[in-house]
């Protein structure tokens, strides 16, 4: 199976799956080869991933997912809010943040955590 995978201002690139490597054809001519178009084992329209999102780094995985909240009115990107952002928005929704958390990504985890909507109750 030969599909196309990208096309730069000198050329279009293909990866052949079956010798393992990358053809490639300059812009203006045609390929001399049949091409694989939209194929189903490379192509999809979701995310099929179950879970969160992964990064292994050192041997451990490191969770990179950005922490998102929703009131039902307005949504938060706690990764992105200042601690006095913070701290404000888990006054207003009634979440404990212990004393020794004091960074600005643990804060954000610990308001994600402790997240409630009405629908979850």
């Amino acid at each position: 199976m030969i599909v196309e995978t990208r096309k730069t201002a000198s050329g279009t690139e293909y990866w052949d799956a079956k010798e393992k490597k990358v053809l490639f054809v300059p812009k203006g001519q045609k390929p001399n080869f049949e091409m694989t178009e939209n194929p189903k084992s490379m192509i999809y329209g979701m995310d099929l991933a179950k879970g969160k999102d992964k990064t292994l780094i050192n041997d451990e995985f490191v969770d990179t997912t950005p922490y998102g909240v929703n009131d039902g009115e307005t949504s938060y990107q706690l990764n992105e809010m200042t601690i006095k952002e913070l701290r404000s928005l888990a006054e207003q929704q009634e979440i404990k943040i212990p004393k020794d958390v004091t960074k600005r990504d643990d804060m954000a985890q610990c308001i994600f955590e402790n997240w409630s909507t009405d629908d979850e109750e």
